[in-house]
């Protein structure tokens, strides 16, 4: 009985000693998530046991606050593992090491190490991310700092703020518009060990604007106003387009008008406050979003502002601003006369050309010779063509009139025959050239003085006869007054012949 108890309590002894001499465990450094790994991984490092027999390591997870086996490792000097199926992007996981000898002894289990969690918040008007994340679990209070890191398309990591063991937020503003952005952060100990936290991105972009907007023209109207007319196509995130203008100048915009956002894909404005022959105006059509912000911009539209100046009598000179800005600019510019309410194609110009010349010394001889009033201002006008390269729809631009004023030349007969075959000879009138159609007053007066005929229409003429009677074959006397186009009166008088056969 004795000696059965003997071996009981030897067999106790043998098994106390081998408790006694676990193997140490590994010094566990940290747990830091591989910024951009796919599959999102942690990668576990530590330093090796102090125990020579250690024979390899266990990798624990915390599940649901129960520390279950992940996996095992073999050899002493291993000091790192990655977990590839990690869920690090969404949630911080914890971990914990052991070490296990050639015996099969393990031992005692490290504190738990917790990834960094970093979540962000983009504020899509302000243009500006939020980076928040939690602490690392680890270290106890051996933390020196936290570094965020920040990354752009085809760009390397760069540190972008440091800030003190206790923060866990960080914004970074003035984000531009349309690039992509990268973060992750990385908690750094008080001896340099650093674990870095699951990376996140996202592109920085406000909300969708119209995939185009196309300013198709800017040209001056009848009233000499100036008609907008824009092409939108896929409306995106709108609130409302504005159109912006700037005087004689590309840059300083202001609005003139806005439209809130109904679907529309065409927008028509007649700007009215303007003076089309003295300035030059640029309007493009910007989108608002939701934040207030420009969206999208349009082209540049600018109406034509035309010159037009007498060199010497009956040369005429026309000068012009460039029509901006079709994208593929303009092909031609076309130039008008625009004499007596008639418009006249006169000449063409290619893109670049600004300026013509029109001598009317053959259209004012041929009015001359058929006995044609003229009237003391020469119009013209001059329209830009947009160039078609593969745009279904060419656009026009008209330019303000502007108009030159010649000096009156007035002409009269010597004598009239009221019998004449010809018809044109039966009449006694003026032959008038850049006189103004009022103030005018034509009277003629027969040898004694008597008034036989007044008019104050430029067209009207003198027949020879009134209700009563035919005059006859005698001299009388004319006075013609009449006005420049500066208002200036001039009056002129003299005789002529009355022919009756």
């Amino acid at each position: 009985m004795k000696r059965f108890l003997s071996i009981i309590l030897l067999a106790f002894s043998i098994s106390a000693v081998a408790q006694n001499n676990l193997p140490d465990p590994p010094k566990f450094q940290s747990a830091s998530v591989i910024p951009e790994s796919a599959p999102v991984t942690v990668k576990l490092t530590w330093l090796p046991s102090d125990s020579t027999d250690v024979a390899g390591y266990i990798v624990y997870k915390i599940i649901d606050n129960i520390t279950t086996t992940l996996d095992t490792v073999r050899g002493r000097e291993t000091t790192t593992y990655e977990y590839n199926a990690s869920s690090a992007n969404a949630t911080s996981e914890r971990f914990r090491l052991a070490s296990f000898d050639s015996d099969g002894y393990k031992s005692t289990i490290t504190d738990p190490h917790s990834t960094i969690l970093l979540k962000s918040s983009f504020d899509r008007c302000e243009r500006k991310v939020t980076l928040t994340w939690t602490s690392y679990a680890g270290w106890g209070t051996n933390i020196a700092n936290y570094r965020v890191y920040r990354r752009y398309a085809e760009t390397d990591y760069q540190l972008i703020k440091t800030l003190p063991a206790t923060g866990s937020e960080f914004v970074d503003d003035n984000l531009a518009n349309g690039r992509w952005y990268c973060y992750y952060v990385e908690a750094v100990k008080n001896n340099g060990v650093t674990a870095t936290s699951n990376s996140i991105d996202f592109t920085a972009s406000g909300h969708e604007g119209p995939l185009s907007i196309k300013a198709n023209y800017a040209s001056v109207d009848e009233d000499q106003n100036i008609a907008l007319n824009f092409q939108i196509s896929n409306a995106g995130q709108v609130t409302e387009y504005q159109i912006l203008r700037s005087i004689n100048s590309v840059d300083n915009f202001t609005p003139v008008a806005s439209f809130p956002y109904t679907g529309q894909t065409q927008i028509i404005y007649t700007d009215t406050d303007v003076d089309a022959s003295q300035n030059t105006y640029y309007y493009k059509l910007v989108s608002i979003d939701p934040c207030g912000q420009i969206s999208k911009t349009s082209n540049l539209a600018s109406n034509i502002l035309l010159n037009a100046f007498s060199t010497e009598t009956t040369e005429h000179s026309l000068e012009w601003t460039e029509y901006k800005d079709w994208p593929n600019g303009v092909i031609s510019y076309k130039i008008f006369s625009y004499f007596d309410g008639a418009a006249q194609e006169i000449g063409s110009n290619g893109q670049g050309s600004l300026n013509f010349n029109n001598n009317i010394a053959e259209y004012v001889k041929r009015c001359h010779d058929k006995g044609i009033y003229l009237t003391s201002s020469f119009c013209y006008f001059v329209e830009a063509y947009e160039n078609t390269n593969d745009i279904p729809q060419q656009q026009i631009s008209r330019s303000n009139v502007a108009c030159v004023y010649e000096t009156p030349i007035v002409w009269l007969p010597t004598a009239f025959n009221i019998t004449s075959k010809d018809e044109v000879n039966r009449v006694f009138k003026p032959v008038l050239s850049f006189v103004k159609d009022y103030p005018y007053e034509f009277i003629i007066y027969d040898r004694w003085g008597q008034q036989v005929f007044k008019t104050t229409d430029v067209n009207a003429g003198w027949t020879g006869k009134d209700a009563k009677k035919y005059y006859h074959t005698d001299y009388y006397v004319y006075t013609i007054k009449y006005a420049d186009y500066k208002d200036k009166e001039y009056s002129k008088s003299g005789t002529f012949f009355l022919i009756m056969e």
